[in-house]
């Protein structure tokens, strides 16, 4: 798996990370964000702009104990690397979102 810094670069790593073979069906994308009444939608906007295919029915959502934060877990056809981290870079852009894997 690819590691990504906040500004959407790879990360080089002291050990070589396993290489992904594109396309990669149902390549799992996990976010955390704050969990607002648009939090969703807006996330799941960023996402069908990268991953048009996304299926819905495959969205896993989870609320932390206080409330405070929402994990999504989403299942994309994942193309390329440049699409994978121009997805992470978008959606560490959003306010609400604050950690992408």
């Amino acid at each position: 798996m690819a590691l990504f810094n906040q500004t959407g670069q790879q990360i080089q790593q002291g050990q070589e990370a396993p290489k992904i073979e594109f396309p990669c069906d149902n390549y799992l994308i996990k976010i955390v964000a704050l969990d607002h009444d648009d939090t969703h939608e807006t996330v799941i906007t960023c996402v069908r702009r990268h991953a048009p295919e996304v299926d819905e029915t495959q969205i896993s959502t989870k609320r932390s104990g206080k409330g405070t934060f929402v994990s999504f877990s989403y299942r994309i056809l994942a193309h390329s690397e440049n699409q994978l981290s121009s997805l992470h870079k978008d959606l560490m852009a959003l306010p609400a979102v604050k950690m992408v894997m």
